[in-house]
């Protein structure tokens, strides 16, 4: 059941009305009723009245000088602070035209002029019983969502805890630099921050995930200490897909964007700007900007690292490389905010610098 006004609540009504006589009958009923009551005898002083505390409910005149109860009522209707008081018509007008108006300028209620006095009782306590059903209705509302937002926010926590911890198991396993995983996050986030990714909320951590698919590799390809034959070379670059079909399983689930996110990455990663990387040879732009932006911050990683392949590179090698590989390898655009931001890019590498 919804919840009335509390016992101990006494139900605060605003009258306005421009002749005294009913300004008097209509408070003298209503406070004997147990209301606390304020009279307004013109429509100014009743938004004055209005702005200073908000009523429970406001009884409200027609005919009045300078403005009106149609004024009056479309003032509050249109201010998002006052729009949902209820607003009950009191007026000898009694065309339908006139009546009509009321209730399209928001009035919820009109009662004729001379009034009876057990029908201005009776629809007042209903439309306060039903200003309290409507305010328990959305506090309950608001409840809910203040649940669905924590529960969302556990969830998403929850896939960002796993989505990293499964990154780090496949780095471990590929017997890589232990950080890796940690740097080519911070990387790809920073990119995207400087290049306006619109989904940088999860970026650091779809990113983490880029190489997933490589946990399908067998180990005698995945740390041969030499080189790769043709054969082995062609099982290794399946790790893209492999790892794409891994996270596509909430790929058409809306509530699921950062695992969108993430098989994303994993298939793209290893995509060209030239259009001669894999697994689609996907040229420019057809590649994801997520994909783009991984793709840097993965080969800055891995140059610097020595591998069971290959030894690590110095800086200034790697630099180089980025230079040559700039609209070839890389977006262009890209390895110009990269080299602009250059000291930044350093000092993530250095935060997470793997232990000796």
């Amino acid at each position: 059941m919804f919840k009335s006004f509390p016992l101990e609540y006494t139900a605060d009504i605003l009258i306005v009305d421009d002749t005294l006589a009913n300004l008097q009958l209509l408070s003298s009923l209503l406070k004997e009723e147990g209301y606390k009551v304020r009279p307004a005898n013109s429509g100014a002083l009743a938004l004055q009245a209005v702005a200073k505390k908000k009523p429970d409910l406001i009884l409200l005149d027609i005919k009045m000088p300078e403005m009106n109860g149609y004024e009056v009522c479309s003032t509050l209707k249109s201010n998002p602070e006052t729009k949902n008081i209820p607003v009950l018509f009191i007026s000898a007008l009694n065309d339908v035209a006139d009546k009509i108006k009321a209730f399209n300028v928001g009035g919820l209620d009109y009662i004729n002029k001379p009034f009876q006095f057990e029908e201005v009782k009776a629809r007042v306590a209903t439309h306060l019983q039903l200003k309290a059903y409507e305010d328990d209705m959305e506090a309950r509302i608001a409840q809910g969502i203040r649940e669905i937002e924590a529960l969302n926010k556990e969830i998403i926590d929850t896939q960002q805890e796993l989505i990293f911890t499964m990154g780090q198991i496949c780095e471990t396993r590929s017997h890589e630099t232990g950080q890796h995983v940690k740097r080519v996050a911070e990387y790809s986030y920073l990119l995207a921050k400087l290049y306006g990714y619109e989904e940088l909320e999860f970026m650091k951590q779809a990113a983490s995930m880029h190489d997933i698919g490589k946990v399908a590799i067998p180990d005698s390809i995945l740390n041969k200490p030499g080189e790769l034959t043709a054969e082995e070379w062609g099982i290794m670059k399946t790790h893209s897909h492999l790892g794409f079909q891994m996270l596509s399983l909430s790929q058409n689930t809306p509530q699921r964007p950062l695992f969108k996110l993430a098989a994303t990455i994993a298939l793209e990663h290893h995509e060209k700007w030239d259009g001669s990387g894999y697994p689609y040879g996907l040229k420019g732009e057809e590649i994801s900007v997520a994909g783009r932006i991984t793709a840097i911050a993965d080969v800055f990683d891995a140059l610097g690292a020595m591998r069971c392949y290959k030894p690590s590179k110095s800086l200034e090698e790697i630099l180089a490389i980025f230079k040559q590989e700039s609209g070839r390898h890389f977006d262009p655009a890209m390895v110009t905010l990269f080299f602009d931001h250059l000291d930044d890019f350093i000092a993530i590498r250095n935060k997470y610098a793997t232990p000796e």
